[in-house]
């Protein structure tokens, strides 16, 4: 099996932080929209193990531990790390730099695991091993939520656009190197161990919606999470590790 260990680009330690902060409105508010599919669609409940695997310069981490969950951000770049430890600080917070198979945690031992535009930075294989990881920690019942850029709708066409202005790190073959779209990304989950709880797009015309107005942009998104369109840029993801309680809705 191929084992992709880094991006070919060096990415900042603290770029997740500066996009969702400093950044222009489109990419604030892209970052914006993950926070808030965080909070509307599986907060994690006060007291509950999660993890933040691809955490970056840790900004959701910090979010899930501020609802009151206990959270590990894990993350392979020591500088976005270094970052995050400096830069977030709380009580049932930590930051571990590691791959997420390196932890010492006991099987059935995690209530959530958060994993946000990660998986298209691996090779396929790796990611079937990724979601058996994730299978192995997560209690039954426990929850998976994953993110990934659409291939089958208007993301490829803004990926170019930014690699060929340079408005961030080269992606295509770069730092993306495996594509999925919403086929694709149920079948990794096929004849294992998950129920799609959702599998749905955001993130569409919002982002960009917000170089006008932010509140209408958040208008935009809300109407996008009732109309789930297939062309959408970014996928979401919730899956529910089978032996639990509670129905699914698969979308």
């Amino acid at each position: 099996m191929r084992i992709r260990h880094g991006d070919t680009v060096e990415i900042s330690g603290a770029y997740q932080y500066q996009a969702r902060n400093a950044g222009p409105a489109v990419q604030r508010f892209w970052h914006h929209e993950k926070e808030r599919m965080v909070r509307k669609f599986r907060s994690p409940e006060p007291g509950q193990r999660v993890l933040d695997v691809g955490c970056g310069s840790g900004v959701v981490a910090d979010l899930l531990a501020s609802m009151g969950a206990e959270v590990t951000g894990v993350d392979a770049n020591a500088k976005a790390i270094e970052f995050a430890r400096a830069t977030f600080r709380r009580a049932n917070l930590d930051f571990r730099c590691a791959y997420v198979e390196e932890l010492a945690y006991a099987p059935a031992s995690i209530d959530g695991i958060y994993c946000l535009e990660v998986i298209e930075h691996l090779y396929q294989q790796q990611v079937h091993a990724l979601l058996a990881t994730f299978a192995r920690l997560l209690r039954p019942g426990g929850v998976l939520i994953l993110t990934t850029p659409n291939y089958r709708g208007l993301w490829p066409v803004i990926e170019m656009a930014m690699d060929r202005l340079r408005l961030a790190p080269p992606m295509a073959n770069h730092q993306h190197v495996t594509r999925f779209d919403r086929a694709s990304l149920r079948k990794a989950l096929v004849g294992t161990d998950w129920e799609i709880v959702r599998l749905a797009t955001f993130s569409t015309f919002a982002p960009f919606v917000s170089m006008v107005s932010w509140r209408l942009a958040e208008r935009f998104a809300e109407i996008e999470d009732r109309v789930d369109l297939p062309f959408g840029n970014l996928l979401m993801l919730i899956a529910k590790r089978r032996g639990g309680d509670g129905q699914s809705t698969t979308s």
